[in-house]
């Protein structure tokens, strides 16, 4: 098949990918809608933080636990049934919104079950690759399954828009309660190969202790953290800085599907410069000095159409940072802990994601949107700087693992 990438022609991956690509077009459908709701009821920055509090906090306490459940049991049932919780959470609340009974409670508390579901699946789901593509297919399949996030970051919240301008929210939630089917149907028939021994007595506890040590992985985690932390705003808080722009419902769609473009575009660029030999390590800083720069020129652009263009570069180098680290991750993780390894990828994520637009949107109720934006986007280029004088040569190196046995045996 001509002008198909590769890894695509494997018929088991590409199933997976378009059914996460489906579902995750109706999870932005569901964000638009829960967050423009909770922003036109409540008119808080503060609120709608705590929306991303309550849909992201579950990784807190879960992430491990989806990390463990990934590594110890099978993997096709942990998503399978993960994403069951996720459906009828999202049913619920487009049932809810059917018969007028969605106040910002219920959209709390089904927004968490959502978050339960995702926090216990992430794991698994990103476990699952190894085991749909050949070794010399990896790294093009995340980058690929990154690139499918985006598309959905493009078309999901501008369908989003339109649907809630158009219909009301009821579809969103509903649309996103039966997108979860796509990928537990294809999970009952595809093929997954054996990729070798899981571990059934390394623990959690083993885990962080060796991510402590190990200097890579030790980079990666924080440096994911702090980015999460400080760039979530960015994403979480798009309601507000829409409203600040001047746009609705549509406009806020249109916003974070700027941003989707931007991400493929970027995922694109990646490729291209990674395969021209550019070291993991080098863009990770790159990129988390040019996010920097386009989140401050965000905060104070005076026009929808600025910031439209803003955030199409924001997705730029989002995206640089999901790839290269969830990539670099599992490159460098001891096989016997990768499902541990992204249960913490997953909690340095989520969690920060949460704290940090809580806290952004706490501070915005203070100073202004504009203002918490610019403080975000400072933090962030003294991290960037801070990693630019103090680089890390193992995140290019091969495996923790293979490492340590070529050392036994020299």
């Amino acid at each position: 098949m001509r002008g198909v990438p590769s890894v695509l022609q494997l018929r088991g991956f590409r199933q997976f990918w378009i059914a996460s690509l489906i579902s995750n077009c109706g999870s932005w459908l569901q964000t638009v809608a829960a967050g423009y709701l909770v922003y036109h009821l409540t008119h808080s920055p503060g609120v709608v933080g705590a929306l991303a509090l309550v849909s992201r906090g579950p990784a807190f306490a879960l992430s491990t636990l989806g990390g463990s459940l990934a590594d110890r049991f099978n993997r096709r049932l942990v998503v399978q049934w993960t994403f069951a919780l996720q459906a009828f959470a999202a049913a619920g609340m487009a049932v809810m919104a059917f018969f007028g009974h969605l106040t910002v409670p219920v959209i709390f508390a089904l927004t968490f079950a959502l978050g339960v579901g995702f926090a216990l699946g992430l794991p698994g789901v990103l476990a699952l690759v190894p085991a749909l593509v050949p070794r010399r297919y990896f790294t093009d399949a995340v980058s690929l399954n990154a690139a499918g996030v985006n598309v959905a970051r493009l078309v999901g919240p501008a369908i989003g828009g339109v649907l809630l301008s158009l219909v009301g929210p009821t579809w969103c939630f509903g649309i996103n309660a039966f997108s979860f089917a796509a990928l537990i149907i294809v999970l009952v028939w595809v093929r997954l190969r054996d990729i070798g021994p899981r571990s059934s007595g390394v623990s959690t506890r083993s885990a962080i202790r060796f991510a402590r040590h190990d200097p890579a992985l030790r980079r990666l985690l924080v440096s994911m953290a702090l980015f999460a932390a400080f760039a979530a705003p960015i994403q979480e808080l798009a309601p507000v800085i829409a409203h600040v722009l001047g746009a609705g419902a549509t406009g806020l769609g249109f916003l974070l599907g700027a941003m989707g473009a931007g991400g493929i575009l970027g995922a694109w660029i990646l490729n291209h410069l990674m395969g021209r030999g550019l070291p993991r390590g080098v863009a990770i800083t790159r990129a988390t000095l040019f996010f920097a720069c386009m989140m401050g020129v965000l905060s104070v652009v005076p026009t929808f159409a600025f910031g439209f263009v803003v955030m199409a570069l924001c997705g730029v180098f989002w995206i640089w940072m999901f790839i290269l680290i969830n990539t670099s991750i599992q490159l460098r993780a001891p096989r016997t802990m990768t499902g541990r390894m992204l249960g913490l990828y997953q909690l340095v994520v989520v969690g920060p994601i949460a704290i940090g637009a809580l806290g952004a949107g706490l501070w915005a109720e203070v100073v202004g949107i504009r203002w918490g934006f610019a403080t975000c986007a400072a933090f962030l280029v003294v991290w960037g700087l801070w990693m630019l004088a103090h680089p890390v040569a193992e995140i290019d190196a091969g495996r923790a693992e293979d490492l340590a046995d070529l050392a036994q045996t020299a």
